[in-house]
């Protein structure tokens, strides 16, 4: 009798195979998490946007659109750093006349305008 000693080569490629399939499917699932987490911190962002012209219109008692650099040197925003890194540019907020304010966001890899309350968002051109 044989003495029969490792595995055959089907059973290998077989399991490399499911090993593949399962790594497969966690890089799909981590790259929806990332692609999630990204868009909620721009969701944060606007809302902290929002609720920083907010207070920066009843303290200085203006209507005028008012860009996000504006919110940060008057202290009324801490930051708006794309979660990517960089800066988000050309972003403003704009306070409408039935009292919504629409904040919009231009950064690296997101382009959308969001409008408060309410928060509906849609993809914008950043000029």
């Amino acid at each position: 009798m044989k003495n029969k000693r490792g595995y055959t080569l089907i059973e290998l490629l077989a399991v490399i195979t499911i090993i593949g399939i399962l790594s497969v499917v966690a890089v799909v699932a981590y790259s929806r998490y990332a692609d999630s987490a990204r868009k909620q911190s721009y969701d944060t962002l606007a809302k902290s946007a929002y609720h920083a012209a907010q207070n920066y219109v009843m303290g200085e008692g203006t209507d005028n659109p008012v860009t996000l650099e504006t919110l940060v040197e008057e202290q009324f925003l801490e930051n708006y750093n794309d979660p990517s890194g960089s800066k988000c540019t050309n972003s403003a907020v704009t306070i409408n006349d039935d009292d919504t304010y629409k904040v919009k966001l231009c950064c690296s890899n997101y382009k959308y305008e969001y409008t408060f309350p309410g928060g509906e968002s849609e993809k914008t051109t950043c000029d």
